[in-house]
This record gives structure tokens, C-alpha cells and sequence, in this order.
């Protein structure tokens, strides 16, 4: 490529700052670094992003990455926001009831049957699709003025990657879909439905390449796509930004307790479903402890927990032990992060959970902390015990993660904890780069194909 030229490059992000959580800092990252590979990035977003799992971080507007141009056609997120309360309300009644009859609320099934049918029907592939035809209009403005050289989508929602493919069939432009989940091979299962799989076929038909963020989804879909080319679909797991880390705020220290903290959010359901991250063993796990080694012990959630889970630290007699923080900015969580002692991760027990490389992993690794992990093998677990990075306990092994909070008591009370190491290999530097290689190449198969 001529270096007095980058080139120029449509990133499509549903999620992207004033919204918050961990479907933005993907996309963020790769706002931050790619330039350094020569490419020039304009980003199409909504003009109110909405995500009723995360919540909104409006601080986030005020450190973004230089860009050319963010296009903000309307989210159309009214239909959205009205199943979103509409779930919430058949899941509280269902609540209520059973504790009025004394049965199992089934929690672990509540909505998931009607979202399947709804991801089926009206809201295929998902809530969103009513801002597809807005994203394609200004994306095709914004082309016609000044043309972009390739097209990059993140999803979910896979109505990013619908809005791609409508580029492409209107400009020829290579695009490049990101998978930062599964789609039909979600272990949610929400979108197992006929129509989402001819939609899905469609969209990878159309990709010039396909990026996952575990290599447990890309051999899904090899398998499961066996007619897409060889070499069409890359890894490149998530990448923690130090560049993100605020100064540490010594007013979060704890010098009389060992630390044990965890960002994010956690599905309010109990019984706690398969497919969740759930605090509840957790939970129980600390109510088994002494009352010595409760003493030295705090655990802090920062991020979103529901009524559900914050009633059952009370029926549990733990809140001595587990501080319930609430939500915060994503530089304070970071800042939470930093004066832990050890951080908490999470990964639901399921058989495709042997793929799951969480984001809030490597963003872990970043703060340099060890990790107290309660998750099933595979891809996280096999990083952890391979780079030294702390415990790994079966996630739903009440005794087993009890006599671990002991180890770890014991080892603070020591001194013993060591720092986590630095590992380049899931840098934000290195996945930019790796994209930056995609995307290049996706350009370069576009001009071979020119008559």
C-alpha cells in the first residue's frame, strides 16, 4: 500500500459510546490502533444505542479515539425497550407466583422460549433490525462523498451484518465480519430458528473474511459451514488497552481485608440459569466459611445485580462479606480492578463454554491482578493455568470454591499473591495489527477481482 495514502475504513458498531459495557471496548480498541496501520476510520453507530444488559457510560464520549466521521442513524429502539420490559415483567410475575405456591419458578426458562420465537418472527435476527435501513442510507452518503476502501462489522447484533451486506451489494466493498459471539451456534440457543440460519448463510456468502474472537468459534463454524473457502475465518481474541488504565484511586484500598472483585453484569435468575454468569455458588460458598476467614475476606460486584441475587445475599447472611458496588463508569471499574487483591471471573457451565474467551479476561490480565477463576475447561481455563495467572475451580462446585477463598485468605495473610504477569500476545496493539492484516488482504482479493 502507498504509505501517503491510508486507507479508509467503514467500522459498523451498534454499540458504541454513550453505550457502555463490553460490546463497546472491542470496537474502541480497534478505533485506537488500527490508525497506527494505515488505516483512516469513519464509524456507523445509532444516534441512542441501547442495550438492556449495559448500562449507558456517557464518560466514555469524552475520551474517544480520533475518527473522521460517526454516522448516527436513529436506533428505532422502541420496539426493543418495550419487549425488554415486557420480559422482565412476565419474568418478576412468574417469581412471584411460585414463591406464593411454593413450586420452581423454572427461572432458567423464562423468556427464552419467547425470545426464540421472537428473533424468529418480527424481530429477525434481533431487536435492531429496525435500524438497518437508516445505517445502510448513511453509510451509502457518506461513501458517495468520499469512498471507503473496506467495510468492518462487529456484532452481535447480527443486524450490523445484515447492514454490511447491503453495502457490499450496493458498492462491491469488501466487508469483514467480527464475531464477538456465535450467532446460531450461540449456546443461548436463541437463534437456532430456520430463518436465522439462511440469514447467517447469507452474510457469510457476502464476507470476504470472517474474524472470531476464540478459536472454539471458529472451529464451530468450519464445521458448521463446511462450503465457506479454507483460510476464511481467523481468530483474533480480545485485547486489553493499557493505554485505558486510570491512576490508581487509594481511597478503594482495603488494607485489612483481601480483596476480591468483579466487573460486570450478572443475570438476575434464580435458580440460575445454565447459560448465566451467576453469582449464586459464590454465594453459598461464603456462607460456608469461618467467621475467621469471613472476616479477612471481601468481595466486591461492581456492575449490575438484581433484586433476585441481592435478596439472596441477604437470605444468605454474606453481606458482612460481599459489597454489592452497583454500576460504574468503565474507567472506574478499572480503577475497582486495580485495587483489588485478586479479580473475580466467571463462565457459565455449558458443553460450548470450552470456547468462551471472555472479553473481561484479558481485560484482567491487563490490570496485572492474579484470577480467581470459577469456570469449566477450556479456552479461559487452559490461559490461566498456562500463563500462571491464578486458581481455576469448577463453576458450580460449592466446596471446591470454599476451600479456594480459604487458599486465598491464606495466601494474602502471607503476602503471597503475586502480580500478574504481562502478556503481548492479548494486547489491544496486537489485535489492531491482526485486523489491520484482514483487512489488507480483504482489499487486495477486491482489486484481483476487478476485470
Amino acid at each position: 500500500m502507498n504509505a501517503a495514502r491510508k486507507r479508509r475504513l467503514l467500522l459498523i458498531s451498534y454499540h458504541f459510546p454513550p453505550a457502555g459495557g463490553v460490546p463497546v471496548r472491542r470496537a474502541l480498541r480497534l478505533l485506537r490502533h488500527l490508525p497506527e496501520s494505515g488505516w483512516s476510520i469513519s464509524v456507523l453507530t445509532a444516534d441512542r444505542p441501547y442495550d438492556p444488559h449495559h448500562a449507558d457510560d456517557p464518560t466514555a464520549l469524552a475520551t474517544l479515539p480520533p475518527v473522521e466521521q460517526v454516522l448516527r442513524p436513529p436506533a428505532r429502539s422502541f420496539s426493543e425497550r418495550l419487549y425488554a420490559r415486557v420480559f422482565t415483567g412476565v419474568r418478576l410475575a412468574r417469581r412471584q407466583g411460585a414463591q406464593l405456591t411454593g413450586a420452581s419458578p423454572d427461572a432458567n426458562m423464562v423468556g427464552g422460549n419467547a425470545r426464540r420465537l421472537l428473533y424468529e418472527t418480527i424481530a429477525c435476527p434481533d431487536p435492531k433490525r429496525g435500524w438497518i435501513r437508516g445505517a445502510v442510507q448513511a453509510a451509502l452518503k457518506a461513501h458517495s462523498a468520499q469512498p471507503f476502501d473496506a467495510v468492518l462489522a462487529t456484532g452481535y447484533p447480527w443486524s450490523a451484518f445484515l447492514a454490511a451486506a447491503q453495502i457490499k451489494q450496493a458498492t462491491g466493498l469488501p466487508i469483514v465480519l467480527d464475531y464477538r459471539d456465535a450467532w446460531t451456534l450461540s449456546p443461548r440457543q436463541l437463534w437456532t430458528g430456520r430463518r436465522n440460519l439462511a440469514l447467517e448463510e447469507k452474510v457469510l456468502q457476502a464476507a470476504t473474511a470472517v474474524t472470531t474472537v476464540t478459536s472454539e468459534i471458529s472451529r464451530q463454524m468450519e464445521a458448521a459451514f463446511p462450503w465457506l473457502p479454507a483460510g476464511r475465518i481467523r481468530t483474533i481474541t480480545n485485547g486489553h488497552d493499557a493505554s485505558e488504565l486510570p491512576d490508581p484511586d487509594p481511597l478503594l484500598d482495603d488494607k485489612d481485608r483481601c480483596v476480591l472483585t468483579h466487573t460486570g453484569t450478572f443475570n438476575d435468575a434464580l435458580p440460575p440459569s445454565p447459560v448465566d454468569r451467576t453469582p449464586y455458588f459464590l454465594i453459598r460458598a461464603v456462607a460456608q466459611l469461618e467467621p475467621e476467614v469471613r472476616r479477612a475476606l471481601r468481595i466486591r460486584l461492581v456492575g449490575t445485580l438484581g433484586p433476585a441475587y441481592r435478596g439472596f445475599i441477604a437470605k444468605q447472611g454474606v453481606e458482612d462479606v460481599i459489597q454489592i458496588v452497583g454500576v460504574q463508569s468503565h474507567s472506574r471499574a478499572l480503577q475497582y480492578q486495580l485495587a483489588a487483591d485478586a479479580l473475580l471471573l466467571i463462565i457459565y457451565d455449558t458443553p460450548t463454554a470450552v470456547g468462551d474467551m471472555t472479553g473481561k479476561l484479558v481485560e484482567y490480565i491487563g490490570a496485572q491482578r492474579p484470577i480467581f477463576a470459577t469456570i469449566p475447561e477450556g479456552e479461559a481455563a487452559r490461559v490461566i493455568e498456562e500463563h500462571k495467572l491464578g486458581w481455576v475451580v469448577p463453576p458450580s462446585d460449592v466446596e471446591s470454591i470454599a476451600v479456594a477463598l480459604r487458599t486465598l485468605v491464606r495466601r494474602w495473610r502471607a503476602a503471597e499473591l503475586p502480580r500478574g504477569p504481562e502478556i503481548p500476545e492479548f494486547s489491544a496493539e496486537r489485535i489492531a495489527s491482526q485486523m489491520a492484516e484482514v483487512l489488507d488482504q480483504a482489499c487486495e482479493a477486491a482489486t484481483a477481482r476487478q476485470p
